[in-house]
């Protein structure tokens, strides 16, 4: 099946892949010096890629306060009974805001780190008990994605997983 690239725009469209158009992900990253020459030199075709991803990535890796608007919708935005980050209810035929700025970050952060690649164990290579010692591989990186989502993402809900350790609980 060929990819098409189908932006939800709150009215429930059929077979949508992404909260995000390529024009609104543009005027985002304009901002970002750091980033937009960057994105701007993507072919289309990439960049729609890239926004459907990250908003695959954060309907699946998302607990979403509220609940679907349509039982029927491809997404799990818009979503009834949401608040923004004030307490203000959202409309429920509209993508937020908000999260249209986290699936742009996130397909920022996808642009220059896949993390759908293996990684293998996680890092830890050893653990000391008596002084608690953790030392981890010189090539790990942290398995997390950008730490300012879940502040983006305040009254939306969150992103699972974005938290670097599990508590430690003495028996």
């Amino acid at each position: 099946m060929a990819y098409t690239f189908i932006v939800e725009t709150g009215d429930n469209v059929p077979g949508s892949n992404s909260y995000v158009s390529v024009d609104e992900a543009a005027d985002y990253l304009t901002q970002n010096i750091h980033v937009a020459a960057t994105w701007d030199a993507l072919p289309l075709d990439s960049k729609q890629r890239l926004l459907s991803w990250a908003t695959r990535y954060l309907d699946q890796q998302g607990r979403w306060n509220g609940y679907k608007t349509y039982s029927d919708q491809s997404l799990r935005f818009p979503r009834t009974g949401v608040k923004d980050q004030d307490g203000t209810p959202l409309p429920p035929d509209e993508i937020p805001t908000q999260l249209k700025e986290a699936v742009i970050e996130m397909a920022r952060f996808f642009l220059v780190s896949d993390r759908s690649a293996p990684r293998g164990q996680d890092g830890l290579k050893k653990l000391k008990v008596e002084e608690i010692e953790l030392t981890f591989r010189d090539d790990y990186t942290l398995p997390v994605v950008p730490p300012q989502l879940n502040l983006i993402l305040r009254g939306l809900g969150a992103i699972l997983g974005n938290s670097t350790f599990a508590k430690i609980r003495r028996s």
